[in-house]
């Protein structure tokens, strides 16, 4: 049913569909071409809100590069539906296909990613992009959880207390959504793209390669600290480690949920040294 209607679609909108490269319980994206171009076609499959949101502000986030294009390779919106977003094909090799990293990546690569990632950060678009976290509310809310003890909690508000201004960042540079294509670093899926604390984009990488790299884990940190980001990367990973968790928590029992939550477990330790040695 969702791949007749992705080509319905696909139709009403000039787009020759081709192979699905991408199937979800939320969305399907398949490659084709538009006018002679190479383009890529998300159809969103759920009416969940949440999902329907961060889909509309993908949308404002793609009009914004029209006039105010990021520092970095990036698709351009071409078309859209109430369902369908068509856009630009963005060549290169992923990172890695996985969530989670699965293997050392070059060095080379990792300095390209990161020079990207500080590159987003530099971005003056005219208007600023909304904020991505209420930082005060999510720390009070993992810490009513019992996600977060008193001694995590006290790090993070006192860090709060003395943080800088928010700069703008991808919000989720997954391996999936890292091309690299030569000496050039592209990202894609800009769904959450906003302002939040210096080093949220380090953190996102951090938490889902650090275990897997040593090397990248060095590296953020050690470019975090250059820029003079370190407490404010330290609250962002500690935020996401706890998303983390809570995402790897739902999924069904299998050796990728015993696998994920054991490594996890271990980079919740890295992550309270980053907080806690932060003064």
């Amino acid at each position: 049913m969702d791949e007749a209607e992705l080509r319905e679609r696909t139709l009403r909108a000039g787009v020759v569909c081709g192979r699905v490269v991408h199937h979800t319980d939320k969305a399907i994206v398949a490659v084709g071409s538009r006018a002679g171009q190479l383009v890529v076609a998300k159809l969103l499959t759920t009416a969940d809100p949440y999902w329907v949101a961060r889909r509309a502000h993908e949308l404002r986030v793609y009009d914004r590069f029209s006039t105010d294009p990021p520092p970095v390779r990036a698709p351009r919106l071409l078309w859209h539906d109430e369902r369908l977003t068509v856009l630009s094909h963005v060549p290169g090799d992923r990172l890695d296909d996985d969530r989670h990293l699965t293997a050392e990546p070059a060095a080379k690569l990792v300095q390209q990613l990161l020079d990207a990632l500080d590159q987003v950060s530099s971005w003056q678009p005219t208007s600023p992009l909304p904020a991505g976290v209420d930082y005060p509310a999510r720390v009070a809310a993992e810490h009513d959880a019992g996600l977060i003890d008193d001694r995590d909690h006290d790090a993070l508000h006192r860090i709060l207390t003395v943080s800088g201004e928010l700069v703008p960042t991808h919000g989720d540079p997954l391996p999936a959504n890292v091309l690299f294509d030569g000496d050039s670093c592209a990202l894609v899926d800009w769904e959450r793209a906003g302002r939040y604390l210096p080093g949220y984009d380090y953190a996102v990488l951090y938490t889902v390669g650090a275990h897997t790299s040593r090397a990248l884990a060095q590296a953020i940190v050690a470019s975090a600290a250059a820029g003079g980001a370190s407490a404010a990367f330290a609250v962002n990973a500690m935020l996401l480690y706890r998303q983390e968790i809570r995402m790897h928590r739902a999924l069904p029992a299998g050796s990728v949920r015993t696998e994920r939550l054991a490594a996890l477990a271990e980079h919740g330790e890295r992550v309270r040294y980053l907080l806690h040695r932060t003064r």
